[in-house]
Protein backbone atom coordinates (compact mmCIF):
# COMPACT_ATOMS: atom_id res chain seq x y z
CA UNK A 1 0.00 0.00 0.00
CA UNK A 2 1.34 3.22 -0.98
CA UNK A 3 1.14 6.53 1.48
CA UNK A 4 0.64 9.55 -0.19
CA UNK A 5 -0.34 13.12 1.00
CA UNK A 6 -2.28 14.00 -1.80
CA UNK A 7 -3.26 13.44 -5.15
CA UNK A 8 -4.04 15.57 -8.68
CA UNK A 9 -5.61 14.60 -11.87
CA UNK A 10 -4.46 15.26 -15.36
CA UNK A 11 -6.37 14.32 -18.18
CA UNK A 12 -5.13 14.67 -22.04
CA UNK A 13 -7.29 17.98 -23.30
CA UNK A 14 -6.93 19.25 -26.62
CA UNK A 15 -4.34 18.43 -29.51
CA UNK A 16 -1.41 17.05 -27.82
CA UNK A 17 2.08 19.52 -26.71
CA UNK A 18 -0.29 22.87 -27.32
CA UNK A 19 -1.05 23.20 -23.58
CA UNK A 20 0.21 22.43 -20.72
CA UNK A 21 -2.22 19.95 -19.19
CA UNK A 22 0.03 16.61 -18.41
CA UNK A 23 2.35 15.97 -15.69
CA UNK A 24 5.74 16.35 -16.95
CA UNK A 25 4.60 19.77 -17.41
CA UNK A 26 3.07 20.19 -14.09
CA UNK A 27 5.94 19.22 -12.38
CA UNK A 28 8.47 21.58 -14.07
CA UNK A 29 6.38 24.25 -13.56
CA UNK A 30 6.53 23.61 -9.96
CA UNK A 31 10.34 23.45 -10.02
CA UNK A 32 10.51 19.69 -9.85
CA UNK A 33 12.93 18.04 -11.64
CA UNK A 34 11.66 15.09 -14.22
CA UNK A 35 15.11 13.62 -15.26
CA UNK A 36 14.96 12.33 -18.93
CA UNK A 37 17.60 9.27 -20.19
CA UNK A 38 18.05 7.09 -22.71
CA UNK A 39 20.13 3.60 -23.41
CA UNK A 40 22.74 5.27 -25.54
CA UNK A 41 23.56 9.24 -26.70
CA UNK A 42 22.34 10.12 -30.10
CA UNK A 43 22.14 13.72 -30.96
CA UNK A 44 19.85 16.52 -28.73
CA UNK A 45 20.24 16.60 -24.96
CA UNK A 46 18.07 13.94 -23.29
CA UNK A 47 16.16 16.68 -21.83
CA UNK A 48 15.22 18.34 -24.43
CA UNK A 49 12.04 16.01 -25.17
CA UNK A 50 10.11 17.84 -21.69
CA UNK A 51 10.76 21.05 -24.14
CA UNK A 52 7.89 19.69 -26.60
CA UNK A 53 9.80 21.77 -29.40
CA UNK A 54 8.80 21.49 -33.06
CA UNK A 55 11.57 20.55 -35.21
CA UNK A 56 14.27 19.74 -31.47
CA UNK A 57 14.95 16.28 -31.51
CA UNK A 58 16.96 13.88 -29.33
CA UNK A 59 17.85 11.06 -29.69
CA UNK A 60 19.52 7.49 -29.18
CA UNK A 61 22.05 5.57 -31.40
CA UNK A 62 20.83 3.09 -33.80
CA UNK A 63 20.86 0.26 -31.45
CA UNK A 64 18.42 -2.78 -31.25
CA UNK A 65 16.27 -2.26 -27.84
CA UNK A 66 16.68 1.35 -27.59
CA UNK A 67 14.79 3.07 -24.97
CA UNK A 68 13.66 6.13 -23.21
CA UNK A 69 13.13 6.66 -19.35
CA UNK A 70 11.13 9.32 -17.52
CA UNK A 71 12.12 9.37 -13.99
CA UNK A 72 9.06 11.53 -11.97
CA UNK A 73 11.52 11.75 -9.10
CA UNK A 74 11.21 9.85 -5.96
CA UNK A 75 8.36 12.24 -4.21
CA UNK A 76 6.13 11.05 -6.96
CA UNK A 77 4.00 8.28 -8.36
CA UNK A 78 2.21 8.10 -11.97
CA UNK A 79 -1.22 5.60 -12.08
CA UNK A 80 -0.93 6.51 -15.83
CA UNK A 81 -3.95 6.69 -18.24
CA UNK A 82 -2.52 8.73 -21.16
CA UNK A 83 0.91 9.32 -22.34
CA UNK A 84 1.69 11.30 -25.54
CA UNK A 85 4.84 11.24 -27.62
CA UNK A 86 6.12 13.65 -30.40
CA UNK A 87 8.35 11.08 -32.24
CA UNK A 88 10.70 11.12 -35.65
CA UNK A 89 12.57 13.36 -37.19
CA UNK A 90 13.53 15.10 -40.17
CA UNK A 91 13.83 12.02 -42.56
CA UNK A 92 10.73 10.70 -41.26
CA UNK A 93 12.58 8.17 -38.68
CA UNK A 94 9.63 7.51 -36.15
CA UNK A 95 9.57 4.59 -33.64
CA UNK A 96 7.39 1.52 -34.68
CA UNK A 97 6.90 -0.68 -32.91
CA UNK A 98 7.19 0.01 -28.84
CA UNK A 99 5.77 -0.57 -25.19
CA UNK A 100 5.21 1.38 -22.45
CA UNK A 101 6.34 0.29 -19.04
CA UNK A 102 6.23 1.43 -15.90
CA UNK A 103 8.47 0.55 -12.63
CA UNK A 104 8.88 1.85 -9.06
CA UNK A 105 12.65 1.12 -8.74
CA UNK A 106 14.13 1.60 -12.39
CA UNK A 107 15.35 -2.05 -12.76
CA UNK A 108 11.82 -4.14 -12.90
CA UNK A 109 9.93 -3.22 -15.28
CA UNK A 110 6.07 -4.24 -15.77
CA UNK A 111 4.30 -4.03 -19.75
CA UNK A 112 1.64 -1.12 -19.78
CA UNK A 113 1.19 -0.87 -23.24
CA UNK A 114 2.59 -2.04 -26.50
CA UNK A 115 1.75 0.08 -29.68
CA UNK A 116 -1.08 -0.12 -31.94
CA UNK A 117 1.73 0.24 -35.23
CA UNK A 118 2.44 -2.45 -37.64
CA UNK A 119 5.61 -3.93 -37.64
CA UNK A 120 5.39 -3.61 -41.56
CA UNK A 121 7.81 -0.07 -43.05
CA UNK A 122 4.57 -0.13 -45.47
CA UNK A 123 2.13 0.85 -43.38
CA UNK A 124 1.81 4.64 -42.12
CA UNK A 125 2.50 5.30 -38.72
CA UNK A 126 -0.07 5.49 -35.95
CA UNK A 127 0.10 9.23 -35.21
CA UNK A 128 -0.50 12.10 -38.14
CA UNK A 129 0.94 15.15 -38.64
CA UNK A 130 2.72 17.26 -38.51
CA UNK A 131 5.34 15.17 -40.78
CA UNK A 132 7.60 14.06 -40.18
CA UNK A 133 7.62 14.55 -36.60
CA UNK A 134 4.49 12.23 -35.55
CA UNK A 135 2.24 13.32 -32.78
CA UNK A 136 -0.45 11.57 -30.98
CA UNK A 137 -2.11 10.49 -27.35
CA UNK A 138 -2.41 6.64 -26.34
CA UNK A 139 -4.94 5.22 -23.74
CA UNK A 140 -3.14 2.54 -21.60
CA UNK A 141 -5.62 0.43 -20.52
CA UNK A 142 -3.52 -1.95 -18.11
CA UNK A 143 -4.32 -0.08 -15.19
CA UNK A 144 -1.35 -2.14 -13.14
CA UNK A 145 -0.42 0.67 -10.37
CA UNK A 146 1.33 3.42 -9.57
CA UNK A 147 4.89 3.98 -10.76
CA UNK A 148 7.84 6.58 -10.59
CA UNK A 149 9.67 5.48 -13.74
CA UNK A 150 8.14 5.38 -16.91
CA UNK A 151 10.02 3.37 -20.12
CA UNK A 152 9.64 3.57 -24.23
CA UNK A 153 11.35 0.71 -25.13
CA UNK A 154 11.46 0.06 -29.17
CA UNK A 155 10.50 -3.51 -29.83
CA UNK A 156 11.37 -3.40 -33.52
CA UNK A 157 12.78 -1.40 -36.78
CA UNK A 158 11.59 1.64 -36.89
CA UNK A 159 9.42 3.55 -39.79
CA UNK A 160 12.49 4.09 -42.31
CA UNK A 161 14.05 0.40 -41.54
CA UNK A 162 16.59 0.80 -38.59
CA UNK A 163 17.03 1.51 -35.11
CA UNK A 164 17.02 4.25 -32.58
CA UNK A 165 14.07 6.39 -31.22
CA UNK A 166 13.96 10.12 -31.96
CA UNK A 167 11.56 12.29 -30.09
CA UNK A 168 10.92 15.78 -29.73
CA UNK A 169 8.21 15.55 -26.62
CA UNK A 170 6.87 13.41 -24.22
CA UNK A 171 4.10 14.03 -21.72
CA UNK A 172 1.99 12.01 -19.26
CA UNK A 173 -1.09 11.51 -18.04
CA UNK A 174 -3.15 10.35 -15.18
CA UNK A 175 -3.54 10.44 -11.34
CA UNK A 176 -0.16 11.88 -9.45
CA UNK A 177 0.49 10.75 -6.38
CA UNK A 178 2.79 13.10 -3.83
CA UNK A 179 4.09 10.36 -1.45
Amino acid sequence: MVNFSYYRVFLPSGKAFHNCSGVICALKKESAKPIASRSSDGPGDASDIFNHNVGKTSGTEEMKGSWWCIDLGENYLLGITHYALKHGRIDGESILPWQLEGSNDGISWKKLETSHNSDNPNDPPQFGDPHPFFTGTCSVEDKAGAFRFFRILQTGRHYSGKYGVYLSGVELYGILLDV
